[in-house]
């Protein structure tokens, strides 16, 4: 969660250096550990609606008699189109870290988190972009601690295929287990575009998008009170939220074909 409105500084730590042998009444060396970091902004967000008194009579069907739910869905909805927004930004390349000045996923050498070309979603290419993640290094070029498992996170169009390479299947010979049940875990989102595709690793070991919201305010602030000279009410809702990419290592992006 945030603490205030301040452009939120997300620090990046480099490894411990590496040890090195102590000889008898020798001196412990001194080493450095590299670091990075990304911005991340909190924002606010708000809107308000008029009911008057005859909307409130005349409303046959109970629509306004849980405006708590009616905001909780909207929100969570606002949220996640937020999140994916971001991610979708620059075909799918995601927003322009500050750490190298490019987008999170890119088919350069400073990322090598983007397949060359759009590909189908099988088992060879589910295996590359793993392969992929497990290649990267950290700020001092040690590999990268990727959890146990990943996340696929795929699109409406997709998900046939992600849940078949991922479900766990009672095979008699090796040839025909799958490899992956257990260690990729499917995410069906329908704001995922196209045929694109994504591979994270856990978050709590290599994080690449975070969100929060500011301290003491989890969730939408809503006030109601009277509109005046109006013969009914008007109902307020409060947002504060954040949203932003703060590393590139421990993911995949695949445009698809």
């Amino acid at each position: 969660d945030f603490r205030d409105f301040k452009p939120h500084r997300h620090l990046r730590i480099g490894d411990f250096p590496v040890l090195q042998p102590l000889l008898e009444n020798g001196e412990i060396q001194a080493g450095t550990m590299s670091e990075s970091q990304e911005i991340v902004l909190l924002q606010t967000f708000a809107r308000r609606i008029r009911v008057t008194r005859p909307m409130l009579v005349n409303d046959d069907l109970g629509a306004f008699t849980d405006f708590a739910s009616m905001i909780g869905r909207r929100v969570a909805d606002f949220e996640n189109a937020t999140a994916y927004g971001l991610l979708g930004s620059a075909n799918g390349d995601g927003p322009t870290l500050t750490t190298g000045n490019t987008t999170v996923f890119g088919t350069g050498a400073a990322r090598a988190n983007k397949a060359a070309a759009g590909s189908a979603l099988d088992l060879t290419n589910l295996a590359a972009g793993r392969a992929a993640i497990m290649r990267q290094r950290t700020l001092d070029g040690l590999p990268i601690a990727v959890g146990s498992s990943m996340r696929l996170v795929v699109g409406p169009n997709q998900e046939l295929s992600a849940r078949q390479l991922t479900v766990a299947v009672q095979a008699s010979q090796i040839g025909n287990a799958n490899v992956f049940a257990g260690f990729v875990q499917p995410l069906v989102e329908p704001l995922i575009q196209a045929n694109r595709w994504y591979l994270f690793s856990d978050p709590a070991a290599a994080p690449v998008y975070v969100y929060g919201y500011l301290n003491g305010a989890e969730g939408p602030q809503v006030t109601t009170g009277p509109v005046s000279g109006v013969d009914g009410v008007e109902v307020s809702v409060i947002f504060d939220f954040g949203v932003g990419a703060i590393d590139w290592r421990g993911a995949w992006f695949n445009p698809g074909t």
